[in-house]
């Protein structure tokens, strides 16, 4: 019981911490390479969050996949400049990340 209320405790830091981090890359020089390295860092913070959360289907998870999934669109637009590219690796990595969610 002690381990899952660790987890429980530890996905929630992470959850708070990602957002911070998120909004903190997003404040911070919108649109620049340093801005979008600390939003992907934030994204995975977040993906590690909802993993440690194990929550079943249900709104929450797939509004945290979409924060995760933003940021990386965001990461890989402003690396690449082409949004086409980012949008097909967004939509991979929140595939792999739903079906590594549901099949843990």
């Amino acid at each position: 019981m002690r381990v899952n209320q660790f987890a429980f405790a530890f996905g929630i830091f992470a959850l708070v911490v990602g957002v911070i981090v998120d909004i903190y890359g997003l404040v911070t020089q919108f649109g620049s390479m340093d801005s979008s390295q600390v939003v992907l860092i934030g994204s995975i913070i977040l993906a590690i969050g909802l993993a440690f959360l194990s929550l079943p289907n249900r709104l929450e998870r797939y509004c945290g996949q979409l924060v995760v999934g933003l940021g990386l669109l965001y990461y890989f637009y402003i690396q690449t400049n082409k949004i086409w590219v980012a949008v097909i690796i967004a939509l991979i990595a929140m595939a792999l990340m739903e079906y590594g969610l549901k099949h843990r």
